[in-house]
């Protein structure tokens, strides 16, 4: 068996292994708390996902502008053109919030898979194509409200509702990499964008004369999205043997028609007396805009620094959903990155140390809600370490991250989140025809 093989079969191993502590860690979590997201996934059609890769998260940046060759990213497409690979790669998240208000507090643990992708070089370091699955937003969130009703007759009679909910929107994307030159490479992803959401509300009482109620509210739909993206790269800028990459993306904005339906049903003595079939409703979801833009320089090989910046029009993307809780408003999104990394792997070094990629970052998003007017900002701080193989350019990126996210002002709930992402990249050379001796 040869050293690329061993490689391939280490790097399958250690996904399964993380998977499992991951899965471990979760399911231990979930035996006394909710296993659920952020609260605050509850409004609109969910929170928004950050599709990046491990080093990318590490770095606090999208990775636009990050020319990341042997590997492959959702980041840009305009990059899927510089592969000389055949890759493939998935990438997983653990993630632990505390959560607290004046007058309580709660943990929760979210285990999830982030995307799928595979590229293909269809023309060595020119032209290549990209497929993959990703999450765009996600509702995952589960909370408890009691109180106290007054009868007509002036009795009081307690209750407790259960609001749970999951799902988002998904974009399943086909796209192509065009590196035009050593200075200019662009890139265009057309994806299938598809929405498929639930809420169920269950409300107990404390009197058996007042019946048990439970809604179950689900929302489908898709349409076609547009993605489009550039890297400029130049060299020797500054200094010999420098590069410095700008990189660009833009996606357009997306109004999904939805079909919304719900189901109520009420129990009364532990059997079921009436149950009723709501009315289906159509409506529609909105996507913002959405622009990305950073530098990454590179002063020489064993060393990068990267500062980029997002923006989301979200102020425009309010939709007409039944499920919408009235107690927030959109506004627009801006997210801001700086990061390095050092890549001692790349010298000679023999020492333990050496065999490893460094990175690390901070980053502040101003969040995409505010309800109260209160905005839900956060502000990142993260870490990560890139194992890369001598023998391939696979690779397996490690990255942890702490978070901390909205305020207690107003009874709102103020979140402090610990994210863990394993990122696994596989690559194989492609029209490579050994010699004959």
């Amino acid at each position: 068996m040869n050293k690329n093989n061993l490689y391939r079969i280490f790097c399958l191993t250690f996904l399964f292994f993380s998977l499992s502590v991951f899965q471990a860690f979760a399911q231990s979590e979930s035996r006394s708390i909710n296993s659920n997201g952020s609260f605050y996934s509850i409004f609109g059609v969910g929170f928004p996902v950050e599709n990046n890769t491990s080093r990318e998260l590490s770095l606090g940046i999208s990775g636009v502008s990050l020319d990341n060759t042997p590997s492959n990213t959702l980041s840009n497409p305009a990059l899927w053109g510089k592969n000389v690979y055949a890759t493939t790669s998935s990438g997983f998240s653990l993630s632990q919030y505390q959560a607290s208000d004046n007058v309580s507090e709660s943990v929760n643990s979210d285990l999830s898979a982030g995307y799928f992708q595979v590229t293909l070089p269809i023309y060595k370091q020119k032209l290549g194509i990209s497929a993959s699955l990703y999450s765009v937003t996600t509702s995952d969130y589960r909370y408890f409200n009691s109180g106290t009703l007054i009868t007509t007759e002036n009795d009081s009679i307690g209750y407790v509702s259960d609001i749970s909910g999951s799902g988002g929107i998904n974009k399943l994307e086909l796209g192509i990499g065009w590196n035009i030159n050593k200075n200019i490479a662009i890139g265009y992803a057309p994806s299938l964008a598809f929405i498929s959401q639930e809420n169920t509300t269950e409300l107990f009482f404390s009197q058996n004369d007042f019946p048990y109620n439970s809604l179950d509210y689900k929302v489908t739909g898709s349409t076609f999205s547009h993605r489009f993206g550039a890297l400029l790269t130049f060299n020797d800028l500054l200094r010999d043997n420098d590069k410095l990459g700008f990189g660009a993306s833009y996606i357009l904005p997306v109004n999904i028609s939805t079909e919304e339906t719900s189901e109520t049903s009420r129990i009364i003595n532990n059997s079921e007396q009436d149950v009723t079939l709501g009315d289906t409703y159509n409506g529609n979801a909105k996507l913002p805009a959405e622009f990305n833009a950073g530098l990454t320089y590179y002063p020489s090989n064993l060393v990068n620094i990267s500062v980029e910046g997002k923006f989301q029009q979200w102020s425009k993307a309010r939709s007409n959903l039944k499920l919408d809780n009235e107690n927030y408003e959109l506004s627009d999104r801006f997210k801001l990155g700086l990061g390095g990394e050092y890549h001692p792997y790349k010298t000679t070094s023999s020492s333990f140390l050496s065999n490893f990629r460094y990175s690390g970052g901070v980053s502040y998003d101003s969040g995409h809600l505010k309800t109260l007017n209160q905005d839900i900002n956060t502000l990142w701080f993260s870490a990560g370490l890139g194992i890369i193989s001598r023998f391939s350019n696979s690779s397996i990126g490690l990255s942890a991250r702490y978070g901390l996210r909205g305020t207690t002002s107003d009874d709102l709930i103020r979140e402090k989140i610990w994210s863990f992402n394993l990122s696994v990249n596989l690559t194989e050379l492609m029209f490579f025809r050994p010699k004959l001796n």
